[in-house]
C-alpha cells in the first residue's frame, strides 16, 4: 500500500510539474506577444511625432524660400531703378550742356545755331542710347527675376517632396498563438486508477487466509 501511495504521488506530482511548465511557456510567449506589439506602437508613434516635426520644419523652410526670392527680386529691381536713374542723369547733364553752349555762343547766331544743332544731336543719340540700354536692362531684370522663381519653385517642391507622404508603419507584428495545452487530467486519473487497481491487487495477494479458508486467487468454481 505504501508503494503505491508513493506511485500516486510522484504521478501527482509530475502531472503538476508538467501543468507548471506548459504554462510558464504559454506565459512567456503571451508576453513575447505583447512586448513585440508595444515596441511596434511606440516606433509607429515616434515615426509619427518625426513626420509632424519635419511637416513643421518643411513650413518654415518654405517661408524662407519664398522670403529669399523676393529679396533676389528686390535687389534685381534696385539694379534697374539705379541704372534708370544714371541714364536719365546723363540725359539731364547733356540738356544743361547744351543750354550751357547756346548761351556761350550768341555773339554769333550761325555759329549759335550749328552749336545747338550739334548738342541737340548728341542730345537725341544720347537718348537713344540710355533708351536701348533700359530696354534691355529690363528684359534682363525679367529674365533675371523668371530664373530666380523657377528656382524658387524647385527648392519649394524638394522641400514638399520631403514630407508628400506620411510614414507607413506596415503590418503589425505576428502573434505566437502555438500555446500549450498542457497534460490531460484523464491521463492521470487513468493512471490513478490502475496503480489503485496494482496496489488493491498487491494488497490482497500479500493478505494471510482465515483458517479452514483458501485464498481467494486460488479458490475454484463448483
Amino acid at each position: 500500500m505504501i508503494s503505491m501511495g508513493l506511485s500516486m504521488a510522484g504521478q501527482v506530482a509530475g502531472h503538476n510539474a508538467e501543468t507548471a511548465a506548459a504554462r510558464d511557456r504559454n506565459n512567456a510567449k503571451a508576453r513575447n506577444n505583447y512586448i513585440k506589439q508595444r515596441e511596434y506602437e511606440i516606433q509607429a508613434n515616434l515615426d509619427n511625432v518625426q513626420y509632424l516635426s519635419d511637416v513643421q520644419e518643411q513650413d518654415y523652410q518654405q517661408d524662407l524660400t519664398y522670403a529669399a526670392m523676393l529679396d533676389q527680386w528686390s535687389e534685381t529691381d534696385f539694379e534697374l531703378k539705379k541704372l534708370f536713374a544714371t541714364k536719365d542723369l546723363e540725359i539731364e547733364e547733356k540738356i544743361a550742356k547744351m543750354h550751357q553752349g547756346g548761351a556761350s555762343e550768341q555773339t554769333g547766331a550761325s555759329a549759335a545755331r550749328a552749336t545747338i544743332g550739334k548738342d541737340v544731336l548728341e542730345l537725341g543719340r544720347a537718348k537713344a542710347h540710355a533708351i536701348h540700354e533700359k530696354i534691355m536692362a529690363t528684359k534682363e531684370t525679367e529674365m533675371a527675376k523668371t530664373k530666380q522663381w523657377r528656382a524658387g519653385k524647385n527648392d519649394s517642391h524638394k522641400l514638399f517632396m520631403d514630407v508628400a507622404f506620411a510614414p507607413v508603419h506596415g503590418f503589425a507584428p505576428p502573434e505566437d498563438r502555438s500555446f500549450e495545452r498542457g497534460p490531460s487530467k484523464a491521463g492521470l486519473v487513468l493512471g490513478l486508477a490502475q496503480s489503485g487497481f496494482s496496489g488493491f491487487k498487491a494488497y490482497k495477494a500479500n493478505t494471510a487466509p482465515g483458517v479452514g479458508k483458501v485464498p481467494w486467487h486460488q479458490r475454484q468454481t463448483a
